[in-house]
């Protein structure tokens, strides 16, 4: 296979202009997102120094995904899934430049950032499962996988620039400057979006029955199949128990490794490189085969990551083992997402979606919860080897008991 015939095959679903201008607006408005998730962090641990309410933002922003990321898969499937995605990302652009006029004035208090960080987060529930339709809508299902892996590989390529950018601009320009930049950085999702055309037969039509229904029918739909319901369940394990790490990162840079705001957006850009590098291994692959037994090794792998940060002493050694994780938990994620997507009618999509943002980012609000306790009484590195081990014996325990995940293709 010739090098010109790889590079199409990585970037398969580039061929559709729709898809392009789609990727490279979302790019854009993520690079933004992590400019103001790094000087929001930064910004809460300044004004409270206190690790738990760096879990308590990071709760406030994904409690309402728990509980309306299921709501917004069903108003995906029944409204024009294009002209929602695109109010919701003018609501988080005011929501941005609001906080960023606080920080300027020297206005912002802890129950500010608490209450944007909600306000983004019941956006975000109804954004993603639509974000994610619109995705299959545009793209041809021989694509899906690949334009799932590319979707992955621009979020945490924007994960490693983002939070490099912002802490250049926690130091150039300050917090607000950060969170301003993040609202500008919407337009370009929003002119995405204004630049394609879903087909007439994929905008769904409402059903005639009530939203409790829908809600049912998806739910039911999903969980017929028992290794799908293990894979949505671990990977719900991985949220609670591995992905809020990202929440204390703060205070590894400050208080353990002792490197300060430029160096907490090393390891956050450390974590989204190799992210970048697990999205484009899943995009090269391409529609393989044998994909159970790769989430589960790929959840052991990102086991080991954790707790190889967790004892780390070390920066080069803490972004090593932070690679390692992002790596790693595209790589599950983005699988576990083709899983789900491939197995639902497009009129089911918005809901077979919802369930999978819940299981990823709804139960973050307990791990984050969870890990910002844990941090305030046994300190950050013993709370992660605490949650790492119970989630590498959880990943032990699906691969010995249950075959069917393993043989999941």
């Amino acid at each position: 296979m010739t090098a010109r015939s790889e590079i199409r095959r990585i970037g398969a679903a580039l061929e559709d202009r729709q898809f392009r201008y789609f990727l490279t607006g979302s790019f854009l408005s993520n690079v933004g997102s992590w400019m103001q998730s790094v000087a929001q962090a930064w910004l809460m641990l300044e004004i409270s120094n206190s690790a738990f309410y760096l879990g308590l933002d990071g709760f406030a922003n994904t409690i309402p995904i728990s509980i309306f990321a299921f709501w917004g898969g069903v108003i995906a499937d029944r409204v024009n899934r294009r002209r929602l995605l695109i109010n919701t990302q003018w609501f988080m652009l005011f929501l941005a430049i609001g906080l960023g006029a606080l920080a300027q004035f020297k206005l912002v208090r802890v129950w500010h950032i608490l209450l944007f960080s909600f306000c983004t987060g019941l956006t975000q529930a109804i954004a993603w499962p639509v974000y994610q339709a619109v995705m299959g809508n545009i793209v041809e299902r021989r694509h899906l996988s690949n334009a799932i892996a590319l979707n992955s590989m621009q979020f945490n390529l924007a994960r490693t620039l983002g939070p490099l950018i912002g802490a250049l601009g926690l130091k150039w320009f300050g917090t607000a400057g950060c969170f301003y930049a993040n609202g500008i950085s919407f337009l370009a999702v929003i002119f995405a979006v204004n630049q394609i055309v879903i087909p007439v037969s994929a905008t769904p039509a409402p059903p005639p029955k009530g939203m409790l229904h829908s809600l049912h029918e998806g739910l039911r739909y999903m969980f017929e199949s028992r290794a799908l319901f293990w894979l949505l369940l671990l990977l719900a394990a991985t949220s609670i128990l591995g992905v809020p790490m990202v929440t204390l990162l703060p205070v590894f840079a400050r208080d353990i490794l002792k490197i300060g705001a430029p160096g907490f957006g090393l390891l956050v850009g450390s974590l989204g490189a190799g992210a970048v590098l697990g999205a484009f291994t899943v995009a090269y692959l391409g529609d393989f085969r044998s994909k159970g037994r790769f989430v589960l090794t790929a959840v052991f792998l990102f086991v080991i990551g954790m707790l190889g940060f967790c004892y780390s002493r070390k920066a080069v050694l803490s972004m090593t083992c932070l690679f390692i994780t992002g790596f790693s938990m595209v790589g599950f994620a983005s699988v576990i997402n083709t899983l789900v997507q491939s197995a639902v009618p497009d009129h089911l999509r918005g809901r077979a979606v919802s369930i999978f943002v819940f299981s990823f980012g709804g139960c973050m609000p307990l791990g984050n919860l969870l890990a910002g306790t844990l941090a305030k009484n046994l300190g950050a590195p013993q709370a992660l080897i605490l949650q790492a081990t119970a989630l590498g014996l959880f990943t032990l325990f699906i691969f010995v008991a249950h075959p069917e995940v393993r043989s999941l293709t």
